[in-house]
């Protein structure tokens, strides 16, 4: 029989059980969960409760055939794994009930003698991937959940958990068996040739009904080498997979940014390539992805990225720029993630350039919050200048890049920039940006002390020992006594001018004083915006907290008026700290 052929096999559990099934090293670990597993077995019950007499079609796999009576997974492994533990679980259950368990022993494994002379169960099916140990083995001898488990692992203890309770409680376990092994039945889809079983398990796949384009962009790039190379191959994979889960990000999110941010995709709608065509889009565009013709290359530049993304997703320092990358999340919220490709796209600039552009791409997002650019327009905006910023090196070509693209579009957004701004506040904004707002100016002004214009390290601001504290109280009898009407108090009350950072030892003793009694307080604050609220403090000629006091303000008496002025003054040194003019920073 010719090594190309194609067999199509219809198996029931027990015919299928007589054989012996290897899951690869190269293969995805077991990951199904509670409501796969739960589904699985209400499915099965459902169709012998509806009719025990009726055939049950449990669907495909897909095999190579490496020799005799052995096949190797390619697609299936989930449900193969799942059927398997669940022999085990009817055999412990027959086994506590004193009942014959012959025949599921004889399903789960054969004995054989070995070189020794010893008697020896080889299993039926057999995880030869790392994370999956001896836990099947464990699980058919019905041993306890080892202390030291992969999640993996977990997975597998936790289904046969699962499928053995749900089953040592069912009054009909007997007849219920009998469907399972005679009246239920998949086919095995069997082939000699690899790549004949990637290109069947590519073909069942493709529009996702089963895996997700992470997994057929594996099996595309599998296709691509010879079998001998697929554990080097399968070690990269794993190290990207490995990188995404410790970083706990969706290994789709991270292709689609991968994707926008190395090639072009303007053959999407706006240039934005959706979860559900990536596969499509891959297909179509190995001219560009090289995937075929270099496939280690392809993953390697995957794995390149993948590190990068880590690295910018939770930097480990707050060098070289790193600082604005943990702004960003302070800013934008801890889900947004929008600037990571651009990031991504960033992969040639030199270092100083890429720690120029992290600042940068933090005012673009500041900037975006205040003027409440959506996320549809600015992931438009990210894509389209992916296709310069991939050819930028130095800082010289970044400068060029941000006068001729960046700065005319956030001109166009700050139209009504200081309107928008003027208006800021904790009822127009969530607290935890307002907070990371004031902390970057409380900071900068305390930058600025020290003869410094860049604000190295904000976690002093905003860390749970400092409060936001409404200088006008939140609680007040008289509101005319600030120039402030009853219709007009809660706005102010919570508008930016009116608040500023106070530490917690120093806001508990001050509660709703007046003015006066609170200025006493913030006198003592260690930050210089607040303790020069009542009077700016000056010290000699030319010094620097005399050149940082020509920036503030300082009020006597604390009015609506006051808070106005104070929020224009805010308003002033955002537009320092945000600045995108190189020159005037």
């Amino acid at each position: 029989m010719s090594s190309g052929y194609i067999r199509y096999n219809e198996c029931s559990i027990s015919s299928a059980f007589n054989d012996f099934y290897i899951v690869p090293d190269y293969q995805r670990e077991y990951v199904w969960k509670d409501e796969q597993v739960e589904r699985l077995l209400s499915d099965l019950i459902e169709a012998f409760e509806d009719d025990p007499n009726k055939s049950y079609f449990l669907g495909t796999i897909v095999t190579f055939a490496s020799g005799g009576n052995t096949f190797e997974l390619i697609d299936g492994q989930q449900r193969l794994t799942t059927f398997f533990i669940l022999l085990c679980a009817i055999k412990h259950i027959y086994k506590t009930r004193n009942d014959n368990t012959s025949v599921f022993d004889n399903l789960i494994y054969s004995s054989k003698i070995n070189a020794d002379g010893e008697t020896v169960n080889q299993y039926h099916l057999r995880l030869q991937y790392e994370d999956a140990g001896n836990c099947l083995e464990l699980i058919e001898k019905d041993e306890p959940q080892p202390t030291s488990i992969t999640n993996s692992g977990e997975l597998l203890f936790k289904a046969y958990k699962i499928i053995a309770d749900s089953l040592s409680e069912y009054d009909k376990l007997k007849k219920f068996v009998g469907f399972l092994l005679n009246k239920t039945s998949f086919i095995r889809i069997e082939t000699q040739d690899m790549t004949n079983a990637l290109k069947i398990f590519e073909t069942i796949n493709q529009r996702g009904k089963g895996l997700d384009p992470m997994d057929l962009l594996k099996n595309m790039v599998f296709r691509q080498v010879s079998r001998e190379k697929f554990k080097e191959l399968n070690m990269n994979w794993r190290e990207i997979t490995k990188t995404l889960e410790k970083i706990e990000e969706k290994p789709l999110r991270f292709l689609r940014y991968f994707i926008m941010a190395n090639y072009n995709t303007s053959d999407c709608k706006d240039g934005i390539l959706r979860e559900d065509d990536i596969y499509n889009w891959l297909t179509r565009n190995n001219k560009q992805c090289r995937y075929e013709e270099e496939p280690f290359k392809f993953v390697q530049k995957m794995k390149d990225n993948v590190n990068s993304y880590a690295e910018y997703r939770k930097p480990n320092n707050s060098e070289n720029g790193n600082i604005h990358l943990k702004n960003i999340p302070l800013l934008a919220g801890r889900s947004y993630k929008l600037h990571l490709m651009l990031m991504l796209a960033a992969s040639n600039m030199n270092d100083d350039a890429k720690a120029q552009f992290k600042k940068i791409v933090e005012s673009v997002v500041y900037y975006t919050v205040i003027n409440r650019i959506t996320t549809n327009e600015t992931e438009r905006l990210f894509v389209d200048w992916c296709g310069s910023v991939r050819e930028i090196k130095t800082i010289e070509e970044l400068n060029k890049f941000t006068y001729e693209k960046v700065i005319p579009k956030v001109s166009s957004w700050k139209a009504d920039n200081e309107v928008n701004f003027m208006r800021l506040g904790l009822n127009s904004m969530q607290q935890y940006r307002i907070k990371f707002i004031l902390g970057k100016i409380t900071a900068y002004v305390d930058s600025l002390l020290l003869g410094k214009t860049t604000v190295d390290d904000l976690s002093q601001y905003i860390d749970s020992a400092v409060e936001i504290e409404h200088i006008m109280p939140q609680t007040c009898d008289d509101k005319s006594a600030y120039n402030i009407t009853d219709e007009e108090y809660e706005v102010y009350l919570n508008r930016l001018g009116n608040l500023t950072l106070l530490e917690n030892s120093i806001n508990r003793s001050i509660h709703n004083d007046s003015y006066e009694e609170k200025s006493k307080a913030y006198k003592a604050s260690k930050f210089h915006l607040t303790r020069s609220l009542p009077v700016l403090i000056d010290q000699g000629q030319n010094t620097a907290i005399t050149r940082t006091n020509k920036m503030l303000r300082a009020w006597s008496e604390w009015k609506k008026r006051s808070i106005d002025e104070r929020q224009k003054m805010l308003y002033d040194l955002s537009e320092k700290i945000w600045s995108l003019d190189q020159s005037a920073t």
